[in-house]
């Protein structure tokens, strides 16, 4: 049976116009998150899950751009429509607190986990 993990919760929230940063981190499986987070987001790429989907500037292509679809920062988006940006700080705050939690379950992990989240960091320059 797949299994998910309540990785964030309402009070982990910086704003409660993160809510779909939750609900999409919520719905990942635990058998997906360490390729999620090794494979897309410490590159720089997004996932979909069920309910909505992360979105990275890389991610977009030119129909996208065309339209005005560019941003700079990570875009998290449910199907129904409703949508938040975040720098990227916001998003590693997030990421790091997710990756926290999900270590609780699987310790074997930590290494790998670690590495994609100092590799996230590099990437986008974040300090903390």
């Amino acid at each position: 049976m797949l299994k998910r993990l309540d990785l964030l919760t309402e009070s982990d929230l910086l704003s409660d116009e993160h809510y779909p940063v939750q609900v999409i981190f919520n719905d990942i499986y635990v058998d997906q998150f360490a390729d999620i987070v090794i494979n897309y987001i410490a590159r720089g790429h997004g996932f979909g899950t069920e309910y909505g989907a992360c979105v990275f500037p890389d991610d977009l292509d030119e129909y996208d751009i065309a339209t005005g679809g560019m941003f700079d920062g990570v875009e998290f988006g449910l199907h129904n429509g409703e949508e938040t940006l975040l720098d990227y700080d916001t998003f590693f705050y997030y990421l790091k607190k997710v990756c926290e939690r999900y270590l609780i379950e699987k310790l074997n992990e930590t290494d790998v986990i670690r590495t994609a989240l100092r590799d996230f960091q590099f990437r986008y320059n974040i300090k903390n």
